[in-house]
């Protein structure tokens, strides 16, 4: 397990009375004061759908032979190499469900409340522990092989399993040091490494369904809606921006365009088609402008991503040019073309996502779109605000929700886990497709194929996934000379090299008798952004809003170009660049 992230306080207790889940501090059902449960920060909860369900099912029936059948399920997401959950069930931690890159697989790890639950029903996964090893168990040691009565079939070494005395009640947990063949055969050894030991049982509380989850919920709900609702209004108020929501097909946004529809002020609602979003997620949409009455504006990207890939290679977590390419760009331009005054967009950003988010506040400029002032109504929700507010709410959830995602976005996003992946490729095939190319462009630089497994979701891969380091090629810029700089550059657009230099002030850049461009040695680092951008640019429209005088434009070969006539040299198109910056 990772380390935990504070991100906020945990807003997370338990009504043992109605047997549900609290995101304020009391039951709105019975009016009982909400018992905290212990999870693990940033504190993620989220009710489970089918798919999330169904694969918990899955492994504790390939673990221990049996599965769950309750109505509520919850998962907290926990900081982990990959996708890993505690999963709660009336009002109690019962263990972890991680997913395995090695096997490809879900692994419940189970907790001593976990134990009490399923021991009962438990075919397989157990290990009987002879009288004389239960105190010994008790007071911290492992269960040696001494101590072994019998296990079930089927245990292997790393196995996660129970441990019951005699009379068949669950004592502790731990992992298999043996498999079952050499726990009966073998005389000496670690039997089963003890995690957690104890006797205790399951609590008995009332069945509870997802009604009176919402119910218990219901004032909470109202008091986080009207201050929400409040703030947009407020920040709306204070702003002389035309305003937008900012819908991505994700439940955050879409909770952030049912608070702009109760507020009762005009807005447009715009998507954003990067181009790699997945199938169900277009039509979803869709779906949801014609449920709500919107005329969504589709601002779509259209291959920039697959042209860029050529020039930057594959993205990563800490190599993050897509982004820039498929959202911010044509974001960018949207908003030059529709309003060119500027526009105050509402979008799902919350603060239990990350450190970075915690941060920005609820409303912020974006140095990529400095025509854009985006506010967040939701910033201090965590997810399970999110999903009962939705939920309380009866709007429409998006599928691949409902089939175990746990975040909605680009398909191939390198954020992802490995888990989310595994469970798209399972309904689409353009994950396979995309694994193809990473081990095409793994062999065409002469390094494993396995870097396309999990690697190649770094620039700089953490120690556990291999220290692998990629060739990428990029043309070179060198200057050579005195107080005036040869400009060296591996590429055949000169033309728009010098085309770009224009927006350098007068005198500082010239073209020597040779016909080569020389650039004043006070003016070389402008000189060698400018030059990144006209050799390296793939169209995204970043810099088209920075320009205080409309110089610049996109030519027919969607590249930046300066319109020299209205160029004023002020400098200010050096912005963040994705040609520069990655």
């Amino acid at each position: 397990m990772g380390k935990p992230v504070y991100l906020g306080r945990i807003k997370f207790s338990w009504c043992d009375e109605c047997n549900v889940p609290l995101a304020g501090d009391r039951c709105s059902r019975c009016g009982s004061a909400g018992r905290r449960v212990k999870i693990t920060p940033p504190g993620e909860v989220k009710i489970g759908f089918e798919g999330d369900i169904g694969i918990l099912n899955d492994a504790l029936e390939r673990q221990f032979g049996c599965r769950l059948d309750r109505d509520i399920i919850l998962f907290n997401r926990v900081p982990h190499r990959d996708r890993m959950d505690e999963v709660i069930v009336d009002g109690e931690v019962i263990g972890s469900l991680r997913y395995d890159p090695e096997s490809g697989r879900f692994v419940f790890v189970l907790r001593m409340m976990g134990a009490y639950l399923l021991g009962d029903c438990a075919s397989r996964g157990f290990v009987i522990a002879d009288d004389g090893a239960v105190n010994p168990v008790l007071s911290g040691k492992n269960l040696m092989v001494p101590g072994v009565l019998d296990a079930s079939e089927g245990i292997e070494r790393g196995d996660e399993v129970m441990v019951k005395d005699r009379q068949g009640r669950v004592f502790a947990v731990g992992i298999a040091k043996m498999s079952t063949e050499e726990m009966r055969s073998l005389s000496r050894g670690v039997a089963v490494k003890i995690r957690h030991s104890g006797y205790g049982e399951f609590p008995k509380r009332r069945r509870s369904g997802l009604d009176e989850v919402i119910e218990a919920n219901r004032e909470h709900l109202e008091r986080i809606e009207k201050e929400a609702i409040d703030f947009i209004r407020k920040v709306h108020g204070e702003n002389d921006l035309a305003m937008a929501v900012s819908f991505s097909g994700g439940k955050d946004s879409l909770a952030t365009l049912l608070l702009a529809l109760e507020s009762g002020l005009d807005f447009r609602t715009f998507f954003l088609d990067t181009g790699i979003e997945l199938p169900e997620t277009l039509e979803y949409v869709r779906e949801v402008g014609k449920k709500y009455g919107l005329e969504i504006d589709w601002i779509e990207a259209g291959d920039a991503f697959w042209k860029s890939l050529e020039i930057f290679g594959p993205p990563a977590r800490d190599y993050r040019w897509c982004c820039k390419v498929t959202k911010l760009g044509p974001t960018t331009r949207y908003i030059l073309e529709n309003y060119p005054q500027g526009l105050l967009t509402l979008v799902g950003q919350r603060r239990y996502e990350s450190e970075g988010r915690m941060k920005k506040g609820r409303v912020w400029k974006n140095e990529w779109v400095p025509n854009q002032l985006s506010a967040s109504p939701i910033q201090n929700w965590s997810s399970l605000e999110v999903w009962l507010y939705i939920l309380w709410k009866g709007a429409p959830v998006n599928p691949w929700y409902r089939r175990g995602l746990t975040r909605i976005g680009c398909y191939l996003c390198p954020s992802s886990d490995l888990a989310d992946f595994e469970i798209e490729r399972r309904y689409f095939r353009g994950i396979d497709e995309w694994q193809n190319y990473l081990r095409d462009f793994a062999r065409g630089r002469g390094i494993d194929e396995s870097w396309a497994d999990s690697a190649w979701r770094w620039r700089h891969p953490p120690r556990w996934a291999g220290q692998w380091k990629v060739r990428r090629e990029y043309p070179e810029i060198t200057f050579e000379g005195g107080e005036w700089k040869r400009v060296i550059v591996d590429t055949e657009d000169h033309e728009r090299i010098r085309n770009m230099l224009f927006a350098l002030p007068e005198g500082s850049w010239r073209i020597a008798p040779s016909g080569q461009i020389e650039v004043r040695e006070d003016f070389q680092g402008e000189a060698l952004s400018l030059i990144k951008r006209a050799v390296g640019c793939v169209g995204c429209g970043v810099c088209l809003a920075r320009c205080p005088t409309d110089a610049l434009y996109l030519d027919g070969e969607n590249r930046i170009r300066i319109r020299e006539e209205a160029c004023i040299h002020c400098l200010d198109c050096l912005g963040r660049c994705p040609a520069e910056d990655f």
